[in-house]
């Protein structure tokens, strides 16, 4: 018999947890083969310049920052995912 509860619920927060790691590799990808311009992600990235107070790219690294800044928000965000998993495990368990 199948069980639909807790472990239906984590299935589809693991499937949305993919989903937009896939459309952000997607999105990656775009940008590096220049199918994507830059300047559709330059825009939160200019904000978030201004906002810490660093300089901006020039026109010809947008790209580049592009780039870093969406394996960034992959790294930082799965991370972020995987302690909080980690340790409400351990808190669970006992």
């Amino acid at each position: 018999m199948l069980r639909f509860g807790l472990g239906a619920r984590w299935g589809r927060a693991m499937i949305g947890v993919i989903a937009s790691n896939v459309v952000l590799v997607l999105l990656a990808l775009g940008i590096a083969g220049g199918i994507v311009p830059a300047k559709i992600f330059g825009g939160m990235v200019s904000v978030l310049h201004k906002t810490i107070g660093i300089t901006m790219p020039s026109p010809e690294k947008e790209r580049t920052v592009a780039l870093i800044w969406i394996a960034s928000m992959i790294v930082i965000g799965d991370g972020m995912l995987f302690l909080l998993l980690f340790l409400t495990g351990a808190v669970v368990k006992g």
